[in-house]
Order: C-alpha cells, then structure tokens, then sequence
C-alpha cells in the first residue's frame, strides 16, 4: 500500500499567476506505467522511499510562488538561460520540501539497500518530482522555452534501468534530461542533451 503524508494544509492559488496547461497524454500515459501520480498543480506530491512508497503532500503559499518567479526572472532570455533557472529552481524546491517530507539527507545514486527509506529517492521518485516541479512551473506560466516531454528510461529494464524526467525545447525539439537522481539533495539536476544523457552508464 502506498503510504500518504499530508505535510500541510491550505494549497494556495495566486490570482492573476495562474497559466494551467494540461500534461501531454503521453506524459501522463508513461508516469501512469511506472505507477507515479499525475502532477495535478498548484497541488504538489513528493514521492520518495523508492517507487513512490510515501507520498507526502506539500502546502505552498504565496511566498513559495514568489520564489519561483524570482528564480525563473531571467528564463525568458533564452533556452540555455531558462534550463539554468530551471536547475536553480529545482535545488530550492528539495530543500523547499525537505523538511516536511523528512528528506534532507537523501544522498546521490541510491542503491537497492536504501529501499523503502523515507529519507531517500530512487530515480522513479525523482522523475516523477522533476516532472511535477515542471508542471507547477508550467501552471504558473514560468516555462517558455520548453514543454514537459515524456520520462526516458536508459540500461537494462526494471533492475538496471534509469528514468529521468525530459523537458524538449520549442524551437529545436532538442530534449534534455532533468536528472536529479546523481545528486543528493537540494543540488542542481543533471541536465543533459538525451543523446549524452541516454549514452552515460
């Protein structure tokens, strides 16, 4: 049974900021296959414990909104400068979250042994929270060079596979990686060209 944690209360909209767009089928198909929630902003879900074991439900207010404005401010100069925002606001956003899901000592590339850990993320977890995170930025109508893609998976299935959450540019189609599974928490995903990202071990 997968288990939920209701971490806060009131989910907060902001007038005027919201942009809602609804995730590409596909997107929505393939987090579906692996079991993931759908990301359904302003609500947000952290998935954590392998596999989404835990779920815990986080409560953002206006503060929170305004932070993620900020950190997005200089996206709209380009795609290089809104996938490094986006990096940005992926790193505040685990430590944003951290304390109320009991995450902040999660470490990079999990093994097997941390299995069902609250503290800890395998990579389902953090292809379904990037892809949330994006969702949200998108909801808020934060993303304007890229589109939420479909999560590519690399290695041998199921016990030698690696997911990650996609974003793909607009104007080039050129998809990139949101990889947050190589890093502990609260640090800047690897973000990657799928070629380069698809080619590593």
């Amino acid at each position: 049974m997968r288990l939920v944690r209701l971490a806060t209360c009131a989910l907060l909209l902001v007038a005027g900021s919201v942009h809602a767009a609804p995730l590409d089928r596909a997107v929505v198909e393939m987090l579906e296959n692996f079991s993931l929630p759908v990301p359904n902003p302003p609500n947000v879900v952290v998935c954590h414990g392998f596999g989404c074991t835990y779920r815990t439900l986080i409560g953002l207010g206006p503060r929170d909104v305004k932070q993620l404005q900020k950190l997005m401010a200089g996206a709209k100069a380009s795609p290089e400068a809104e996938r490094h925002a986006i990096g940005a606001v992926y790193a505040w956003f685990e430590q944003r979250v951290a304390p109320e899901a009991g995450t902040a000592k999660a470490v990079a590339r999990t093994s097997p042994r941390y299995m069902r850990d609250p503290e800890q993320f395998d990579c389902f977890d953090k292809t379904h929270n990037a892809t949330e995170l994006l969702a949200l930025l998108e909801h808020f109508g934060l993303l304007h060079h890229h589109v939420i893609d479909v999560p590519q998976s690399r290695g041998v299935p199921i016990l030698l596979q690696h997911t990650t959450a996609v974003i793909r540019e607009k104007t080039s189609g050129q998809r990139w990686s949101v990889d947050g599974w190589t890093r502990s928490n609260g640090e800047r995903p690897d973000i990657f060209p799928m070629e380069y990202w698809a080619a590593q071990n």
